[in-house]
């Protein structure tokens, strides 16, 4: 008995132990994951700080099949394999709602090759750089800036100027970079859509905004609205929760899909699927993906 008494100790202890010294894969001073009630609605909110001299969360978009054929899902798996995963999306607008033939709509350049040069009326521009930042900016100002390359500092008018257009494509793909237009909803703390103006279907919404605590520190928020709303109407009440409820400046606000494409894995900080919110789509489904990760 007393031998028995022993061993089950040593396995609770072992327990115990494996449990404090569990490997976590994100540190949660970083990232912060809750349910949230304001104004009436519930918000699913994924609150990441940069980190401002190791830039610690960084994003990858993965916006189509690359020329050896491989689809966005193998893409995915195959870079995720050592990877501190936060959180994996859909990203914007597809023409087509089976993965397998889907295109994305507007320019896009994905990790520096040029997938569709065309641009569409969207005002907003976002990119993913190499080293993991992301920025957006409003077409509609023809002053893009871009950090790195023979182009760097340059205002560009890539909606309006072809030649801009053409030098920023070259940019992209000396630096690796990954583009692709979307709709702008929120730039500089202003909404940019209006009711007249945007979807009036109403359904659960997700957006990523960008924009700085009262703190001054950078933040990377994503923010899930499970209420059925039309476009303007969500975007006016999770800013206003943006501002109000997280004390946070908006710098832009972009539409991540949920039609479509409502894909959505998020990720405790020991690397376990979180049941806070799920998309409903599988990522193996996936014909565009964003995704944040720590490193």
């Amino acid at each position: 008995m007393k031998t028995k008494l022993i061993t089950l100790a040593l396995i609770a202890f072992i327990g115990l132990s494996f449990t404090a010294y569990k490997v976590t894969t994100y540190d949660d001073e970083y990232v912060q994951i809750s349910t949230v009630k304001h104004g009436g609605s519930e918000y699913k909110v994924v609150y990441m700080q940069r980190g401002a001299s190791g830039k610690r969360i960084k994003a990858k978009y993965f916006a189509a099949k690359d020329f050896n054929g491989r689809k966005v899902p193998a893409r995915y798996k195959s870079w995720a394999a050592n990877k501190n995963i936060i959180c994996v999306t859909s990203g914007t607008y597809m023409d087509d709602c089976d993965a397998g033939s889907a295109k994305p709509v507007g320019l896009t350049v994905d990790n520096g090759v040029l997938v569709n040069k065309k641009m569409e009326s969207f005002d907003g521009l976002v990119i993913v750089y190499a080293t993991g930042g992301i920025v957006a900016t409003n077409l509609e100002n023809k002053d893009l800036k871009v950090q790195g390359g023979n182009i760097s500092g340059t205002k560009l008018d890539i909606a309006g100027n072809n030649y801009h257009r053409t030098q920023f494509i070259k940019w992209c793909k000396s630096q690796e970079a990954t583009v692709f237009q979307t709709h702008l909803l929120v730039y500089k703390d202003q909404i940019k859509v209006s009711s007249s103006n945007s979807s009036s279907s109403k359904r659960e919404r997700r957006f990523l905004a960008v924009g700085y605590d009262d703190d001054g520190e950078l933040i990377h928020c994503i923010v899930h609205a499970p209420e059925n709303a039309t476009l303007y109407k969500a975007t006016k009440k999770v800013l206003n929760f943006l501002n109000e409820f997280k004390e946070m400046e908006v710098t832009y606000m972009v539409n991540l899909d949920t039609g479509c494409q409502n894909i959505f894995d998020l990720y405790d900080k020991y690397g376990r699927l979180s049941s806070v919110v799920k998309g409903t789509t599988s990522v193996s489904n996936a014909a565009n993906l964003l995704v944040y990760y720590y490193e």
